[in-house]
């Protein structure tokens, strides 16, 4: 990764799994509702099919996508190798799978690449290198004492604190904010944050 940034990178551990698997099913509903809020898309423009088996809410996509993934994964291999039902992986049903996947290209053709988004591309982008630009300096001057060494690294393992260079380390904890917590840490530094409007469409 450090050599080629475009690289995918995917969990090789069932708690990995879990973790890339909880991300899709936190984010997929939520952005679905905030494209609502904001007039990008209306409910009905959820594909139907999408809509029928895993619901066209948040919180009925969460609880289906939660509730599939649990039953599908109940065989799962728990150091018995003997047992020939045990799987060594963890996913969703192929409906579910497929729905999902469909749901997933919904969201990048409708949201994610919105055209109403572009002219703020270029603004979040600046904003993306001098926030990073600014957590670098600061924990390279003050590791401890900076927002990025107070915020982040106290609660991360020591392997973690040894293995990873600053520059990774700021990478990280930007990339676990919240889209709010970025903007408002942006807006701290003089940003030119790009605001939250509602679109008619």
């Amino acid at each position: 990764k450090l050599h080629e940034p475009r690289t995918r990178l995917f969990p090789m551990t069932l708690e990995g799994c879990v973790v890339r698997l909880s991300d899709t099913i936190s984010y997929i509903g939520r952005d679905i509702e905030d494209a609502i809020e904001l007039k990008l898309i209306h409910r009905d423009d959820i594909p139907a099919e999408c809509g029928e088996r895993l619901g066209t809410s948040n919180g009925t996509i969460v609880y289906t996508l939660v509730t599939d993934l649990i039953v599908n994964s109940r065989q799962v291999r728990d150091g018995d190798a003997e047992k020939e039902s045990a799987k060594d992986w963890i996913g969703f049903s192929p409906e579910v799978a497929a729905q999902l996947l469909l749901l997933k290209q919904f969201n990048y053709n409708h949201i994610y690449r919105n055209p109403a988004f572009k002219p703020d591309f270029d603004r979040i982008h600046k904003c993306y290198e001098r926030l990073f630009g600014h957590y670098l300096r600061e924990l390279e001057h003050d590791r401890a004492g900076s927002e990025v060494g107070r915020s982040f690294l106290n609660s991360m393992a020591e392997e973690y604190l040894q293995r990873h260079p600053p520059a990774a380390v700021v990478r990280d904890y930007i990339a676990g904010m919240t889209d709010d917590f970025f903007l408002r840490q942006a807006r701290a530094i003089g940003c030119d944050i790009p605001e939250r409007t509602c679109i008619t469409k």
